[in-house]
């Protein structure tokens, strides 16, 4: 009892500073049922300086899970006049007791700035103990499926057909007669920022974020990015995280504007990919946007070069 008053004196401590707070954290109820879901909502300044929201993952503690994240949305503050954008994490827990949440970390400005800790209740659910013990059901066999059967023997079916296959192409090859092969004509390797912007533009071609398909969309980007950086500035950037792939750019030949810049950009699709975040039509074009620019940018001018 003394463990749990101490955590209700902290979130309490907590609430009262929350409101000389940039960012806050607030949940929709302070307790649930064990496997039920509570929204968190988090909040920070949307007009003024340059916010970094926290990467958050599939867990908040070891407890505590994240289901759901949407935003951040921006909307008007209580009648101040100001605005501040609000992420929605839908949480849920499997345990019973007092669970703490602890503050989650900002940037803003470049400076850190962390949210009120909160406490989080998990109640259990009530079995009624009173109730005889029910009959089991008698086993229903399943009458035999055709497709059902297929799926379970794919892999041995699958091997035949190769088998057949690869038999017919042989004996194929054996009849065909050997005809002279043409020359083949010069290939022209373009430099690597025009094949990255290639890759770009076919990308936006396919119009994923427009089907709905924003974290594919986002993954497809990043790693395109990823791979020129890899090629440009020689940096394992497809091994590395985004924290990793930041530190190790600091000593190379990338200017700090570009290093912010593809900071923004990979820490956005990180919240979009692991923290299940839905990114608006404006943000999904800015992120293009800001891709080509990027490239075009930090391009290395070496004329193009053929192969035979």
């Amino acid at each position: 009892m003394r463990r749990f008053a101490a955590i209700g004196l902290l979130v309490h401590l907590g609430a009262l500073a929350q409101e000389g707070r940039q960012v806050r954290a607030a949940l929709e109820q302070e307790s649930m049922r064990v496997g039920e879901q509570v929204v968190l909502r988090l909040s920070a300044p949307a007009d003024g300086p340059a916010v970094e929201w926290p990467v958050i993952g599939d867990t908040l503690t070891s407890r505590i899970e994240v289901i759901h994240a949407a935003g951040p949305d921006t909307m008007p503050m209580n009648g101040r006049g100001a605005k501040q954008a609000i992420l929605e994490l839908k949480l849920t827990a499997f345990d019973t007791g007092y669970w703490a949440i602890p503050p989650l970390r900002f940037r803003i400005d470049g400076k850190e700035a962390e949210t009120n800790p909160l406490l989080l209740r998990v109640q259990g659910v009530p079995i009624d103990s009173s109730g005889a013990p029910r009959p089991l059901k008698p086993l229903i066999e399943a009458p035999f499926s055709p497709l059902w059967w297929a799926r379970e023997h794919a892999a041995w079916l699958a091997g035949a057909a190769a088998i057949i296959a690869l038999a017919a192409l042989v004996l194929f090859l054996r009849k065909r007669k050997p005809t002279k092969a043409p020359e083949a004509a010069p290939v022209i390797l373009l430099p690597l920022h025009e094949q990255v912007l290639a890759q770009l533009q076919a990308l936006e071609r396919e119009r994923l974020w427009q089907l709905g398909e924003h974290k594919a969309y986002q993954s497809r980007l990043t790693d395109i990015l990823r791979g020129y950086i890899e090629e440009r500035y020689h940096v394992p950037a497809l091994e590395r995280t985004t924290d990793e792939l930041l530190h190790e750019l600091r000593v190379s030949q990338m200017g700090s504007e570009h290093q912010m810049l593809l900071a923004n950009m990979l820490r956005a699709a990180d919240l979009v990919k692991f923290a299940k975040a839905v990114p608006t039509s404006l943000e999904n074009e800015q992120m293009m946007t800001s891709a080509i620019r990027f490239v075009r940018e930090t391009a290395q001018q070496i004329p193009a070069t053929h192969a035979a």
